[in-house]
């Protein structure tokens, strides 16, 4: 019975810890909607990881953004999908594979889109709020 509770522990302490940081200045970027109007076009840049939720796969893409040799400021998501992990015991059962076009902006937080219209929107930096895991429950979530 012990060795049951642990494993159940210890799995619970795992998909807690699991999240991706911002690094290197990522967390400044501006995700856009649609493609930008007054931007020059940097880069387009495909990124594919193993995680299990798809804001860390975004935050992976701001990190691999922020990697580069001309970061630029703000990025749009041109295409987004997902697959199959084989032979996955334990960690993600999928991969997530985001396709981006990378824009250096004059004003990265009021860009004008193609979407709206041609209209600024005004777009702030997500705060991601992190909580760390005090312990589990007999379900294996955090408390």
């Amino acid at each position: 019975m012990k060795k049951f509770f642990a494993v159940f522990a210890l799995a619970g302490l795992c998909a807690c810890g699991g999240m991706i940081k911002n690094e290197n200045g990522s967390e400044f970027l501006t995700q856009l909607d649609a493609e930008p109007i007054g931007c020059t076009f940097l880069y387009k840049l495909e990124s594919e990881v193993s995680v299990y939720d798809a804001d860390d796969a975004r935050r992976y893409l701001e990190n691999r953004i922020a990697d580069q040799a001309r970061p630029g400021n703000a990025y749009w998501i041109t295409s987004s999908r997902t697959r199959p992990n084989e032979w996955v015991i334990f960690g993600p059962e999928r991969s997530f594979i985001l396709v981006a076009n990378v824009y250096d902006c004059p004003h990265p937080r009021s860009v004008r889109t193609a979407k709206n219209g041609g209209s600024a929107t005004v777009a702030y930096p997500v705060d991601v709020v992190t909580t760390t895991c005090s312990g589990v429950n007999a379900y294996g979530q955090c408390q």
